[in-house]
């Protein structure tokens, strides 16, 4: 069951403002319950079809003098045919307390619940302790409890039984966590570590070493990334890369971590020994792991940095050239034309202007860039000397690893210039003149620059990797290992609904590409589609819909009619329907002022404003809730939840319906104006402004369902397909899950439409320079001779039979949640050409682009459809920017965490918009339909809710939270002065 639609298990109250729609569906009852609560004498089956209807929308029974919604009465009073009720208690539909008891215990026995026992309880803890790994807070575990008994058809005990179990899951956690620790470290050690990180460090700073390790990172300059290195080799001296920590699941070692960055170090010192122990353990490891990605990410900055100066120096060398030559050439004219000069005289002048120069050559661009980089000494020696501090690894035969090893031997010897004897072979053959010349100094560094490109080469292909990192590490160890593959294959291969023969895939596609090559000779023959003597296939634009006057008259009155609106209104009323900011906490607010904290850390982190300026509009928060707030939301997992709430509460309205099916989605990215100074900006092409990506996957219907911050100008298919995976893989089996994914070309690669293809999606990109797009066809294939010119029969069907097994490994690895798409993906770009698996994937996605691209020429309306899902996308992106109109300031986002807190709440704001505005409209049209005012589905289908010029973003914000104290808080309290003010 869904987050959204398990919101009311283990609630012992219902909110009085129930929607309609939550009474029907949540605690609605079937026919067949209708007959058997009919066999009740008439007065008793109201009471009688509350009482089940609560045990099975909460595991629980309620307490008799809990008063019931209004709209749940009404709806089971319209169900029964019964008198109706708009206020009543337990208490009230019963006259004998005898008869409420005999009625629960009716209750639990027809919807299948059975009284808790002792060994349930016992198997629910031992349940909680497997989860524990990954919970932020005992609340979590809590949560965990009540569903794993609501599933089973256990009777929710009392709040109190529940969260004693939790609380010994979670210490028994923290205990095995411990004793993870402790086997790499005994006591001793440990007691010495926390002396060396609480220590002060020298300088006029007087820092501690925890406070120095605690520091962002800044912008990608020299003195950062060396700053970096020093971290990662101070890590590395107390022993940290060698910690691996195997035991402690990554989640929970990164809340542990997360404790000591969120707190003082003077209040991690006053915690107890043992805790100290493991929070300070876990934080150096996720230190050195992400600090290792932040260098690795620095340093392929600084490689291409250092090319791109090196471009630049050759380019302002060619200008130089191109006057040198000038002023020869008018030299040579005076020579040549000079009648005083004999013609031996002119030859000899001449041939010392133009010297006979053998050795000279014509260097292309690259080579010449090349040159430039062996003559930049300071900067290669700087750069490699900071990458040669991590340890790469990897085979020993590769050129990279050969480069590594001798460039360390040479710098423990000090050399100054490359040995006469030096071994040129393990170089890149475009490497070897400059490592092979006469000049040993340049020698060197071009031996360090080739160096470079290699290692930056080798990681994103992924075959050398660093095992203290999270993003580089070894592909092979992140897969199913080979003897378990080799066992479980075909029980593994049978859940991925792919053949184990690659002849049983190939076959049904090539027959599909048969079609669709004849269908484009059909269509060239019949003048839709052109193909020119330059093999360029021409398809005229699609014709816009025409402007349907009804549609612009109805949106506009909608929007008329649903009036200016806060931005606060708009977050309750949602947080009302669904609870959002539950999830955002792990359980209900306790107060007012811890829910309005929540609120105002949503709006510092998905928005341009601070913390403080937060604080000013929302009266009776102060700066630091709102701080303590943020790191909450902070906490993995929490912000998706909470979208993924608002998205199913969207999703309920039948008017999305008109939008989309729901099988359908786009993605793409959208820049976020930042500071130059976080070392993940970017200068966007576009507007020439430092920048963030944000990449949001939308479904149909306009609601985000994935959400993670990029950086800019890089390839977005790893997290395109990461998207849908993810969101596929929560779906539950009587639920629609994505087959479509609509993309530009930036999230397009051959490889990841063949890997989306194996996960049960299409990737359909919408391509650049789509003209001179070729067809791929197998080598053999018969192609239709109008076709020829388009098509390109280069695709080879051996690598794909060659590496079919590694793809089944692959996807079974992905299947089973151990390893990402994301990670996968970005190790088989453009680098990994030559690895089996590249080759395999990159021939089977040729064919598969091809077969789309068939259809995409020949069928206008599926074009227009995929432009209509990518239009839907920039029209969110549009609303995006409404939320977050400033730029990214320098204290916010250096840390991963960060980035994804502002990612995640500003798709949450977005979404909170999103559904806000669909019930607006369902309202408003099933109003007007019930008073016979002219509406029709096909004018709603064609209007959507990424509205907001109705909406206040800014300005005092006044959260009326005290009208709906039962739906947001877990125990009520009065609201306080300052804010009802």
């Amino acid at each position: 069951m869904s987050s959204y639609r398990q919101r009311f298990v283990g609630l012992t109250e219902l909110p009085k403002g129930l929607s309609e729609f939550d009474a029907e569906h949540a605690f609605g009852l079937s026919s067949a319950d209708v007959e058997r609560i009919r066999k009740f004498p008439v007065k008793a089956r109201l009471a009688a079809a509350a009482q089940l209807v609560l045990v099975r929308a909460t595991g629980r029974s309620f307490a008799h003098t809990k008063t019931l919604p209004p709209s749940l009465l009404q709806y089971l009073s319209q169900t029964l045919g019964v008198a109706d009720l708009t206020i009543a208690s337990l208490r009230a539909l019963y006259s004998r307390q005898r008869t409420l008891f005999e009625h629960r215990k009716w209750a639990f026995e027809e919807a299948g619940f059975r009284v808790s026992e002792a060994a349930d309880i016992e198997a629910m803890l031992t349940s909680l302790r497997a989860q524990a790994g990954n919970a932020i807070s005992i609340d979590d575990l809590v949560r965990a409890g009540e569903l794993w008994l609501f599933d089973r058809k256990i009777q929710l005990p009392s709040d109190r039984v529940i969260r004693d179990v939790a609380r010994d899951a979670f210490a028994g956690a923290g205990l095995c966590a411990l004793d993870v620790v402790r086997l790499h470290l005994p006591p001793a050690k440990l007691d010495q570590v926390l002396k060396i990180v609480f220590a002060k460090r020298l300088g006029r700073k007087s820092a501690t070493v925890v406070e120095w390790l605690k520091v962002p990172t800044g912008k990608h300059s020299p003195s950062n990334l060396s700053e970096v290195i020093a971290k990662i080799q101070f890590l590395k001296e107390l022993g940290v890369n060698e910690w691996t920590l195997e035991g402690i699941p990554l989640r929970r070692m990164q809340s542990f971590g997360q404790n000591v960055v969120n707190r003082p170090p003077a209040q991690t010192q006053r915690l107890a020994r043992e805790t100290q122990h493991l929070e300070i353990v876990c934080f150096l490891r996720m230190t050195l792991l992400e600090l290792t990605d932040i260098a690795l990410f620095m340093s392929g900055r600084r490689i291409g940095n250092l090319v791109n100066k090196a471009s630049a120096t050759v380019s302002r060398r060619k200008l130089q050239s191109v006057g040198e030559f000038r002023n020869r050439e008018i030299q040579a004219r005076s020579l040549l034309y000079d009648l005083k000069l004999s013609a031996e005289k002119k030859v000899a002048e001449l041939q010392a202007l133009f010297p006979d120069d053998k050795a000279s050559k014509n260097f292309s661009h690259a080579a010449q860039v090349r040159q430039a980089m062996s003559e930049d000494h300071v900067r290669v020696k700087t750069l490699i000397s900071d990458m040669m501090a991590l340890d790469f690894q990897g085979s020993e035969g590769l050129s990279a690893m050969k480069q590594i090893s001798a460039l360390r031997d040479l710098h423990a010897k000090n050399a100054n210039e490359l040995p006469k004897d030096f071994d040129a072979g393990m170089v890149d053959p475009t490497w070897r003149d400059i490592v092979s010349g006469p000049d040993r100094k340049q020698g060197l560094t071009g031996l360090r620059a080739c160096a470079l490109m290699s290692v930056r080469k080798s990681l994103k292909g992924g075959r050398i990797w660093i095992d203290h990192s999270e993003d580089f590490r070894s592909r092979d160890e992140m897969l199913i290992t080979k003897d378990e593959w080799k066992s479980k294959r075909s029980l593994l291969v049978g859940s991925l609904n792919m053949p184990l023969d690659p002849v049983r895939f190939l076959e049904p596609l090539l027959a599909t590409l048969a079609v669709g090559m004849k269908a484009m000779a059909e269509a060239q023959e019949a003048g839709k589609v052109e193909i020119n003597d330059a093999g360029h296939i021409i398809i005229a634009p699609i014709e816009a819909l025409e402007v349907d006057e009804n549609v612009t008259r109805t949106r506009d009155q909608i929007f008329k009619v649903i009036g200016k609106v806060q931005l606060s209104d708009v977050i309750v009323d949602v947080d009302v329907a669904c609870n959002f900011s539950e999830a955002l906490l792990g359980h209900k607010a306790d107060s007012v002022n811890e829910l309005l904290a929540v609120y105002g850390a949503l709006l510092a982190h998905g928005t341009e404003v601070s913390a403080k300026v937060v604080s000013a509009m929302i009266p009776g928060i102060e700066v630091p809730q709102i701080t303590s707030a943020m790191r909450a939301l902070e906490a993995h997992g929490r912000l998706s939840k909470a979208n993924e709430r608002v998205l199913r509460y969207q999703l309920q309205f039948p008017v999305t319906q008109l939008w989309s099916a729901g099988d359908k989605g786009s993605s793409d990215m959208m820049s976020l104006d930042a500071t130059q100074h976080l070392y993940s900006a970017r200068i966007d092409p576009r507007r020439r402004t430092h920048a963030v990506g944000i990449y949001t996957h939308v479904l149909g219907s306009y609601g985000i369902f994935h959400d993670e911050a990029i950086v800019l100008n890089t390839r977005q298919q790893s997290i395109a397909v990461h998207g849908v995976e993810t969101y596929n893989a929560t779906r539950e089996s009587d639920e629609m899950r994505l087959s479509l994914l609509a993309v530009d070309t930036h999230g397009y690669t051959n490889v990841a439409m063949s890997v989306a293809k194996g996960l049960g999606f299409d990737l359909c990109p919408r391509l650049k320079n789509l003209a001179e797009q070729k067809l791929f066809v197998p080598r053999g294939f018969d192609v239709p001779q109008v076709l020829e010119r388009a098509t390109a029969a280069e695709v080879s069907l051996k690598p794909i039979a060659a590496g079919w097994d590694d793809f089944l490994r692959m996807l079974a690895s992905i299947k089973t949640g151990r390893v990402s798409p994301k990670f996968l993906l970005e190790k088989l770009g453009s680098a990994a050409q030559g690895d089996a698996l590249h080759k395999c994937l990159d021939s089977l996605g040729r064919l598969l682009r091809t077969a789309y691209l068939c259809d995409y020429y020949t069928n206008p309306e599926f074009r227009r459809e995929i432009h209509t899902l990518l239009n839907r996308g920039e029209s969110v992106h549009q609303l995006q920017r409404a939320v977050y109109s400033g730029r990214l300031e320098p204290e916010r986002g250096r840390r991963d965490s960060e980035m994804r807190a502002i990612s995640g709440s500003h798709a949450l704001l977005s979404n909170v918009l999103l559904a806000w505005n669909t019930a607006q409209i369902q309202l408003v049209a099933d109003k007007w339909k019930k008073e016979k005012h002219a509406i029709e589905d096909v004018w709603l289908r064609r209007l959507g809710p990424a509205h907001f010029g109705h909406v206040n973003f800014r300005g005092m914000l006044t959260f009326g939270v005290e009208k709906y104290l039962d739906a947001l808080l877990r125990g009520h309290e009065p609201v306080p002065r300052r804010a009802q003010r």
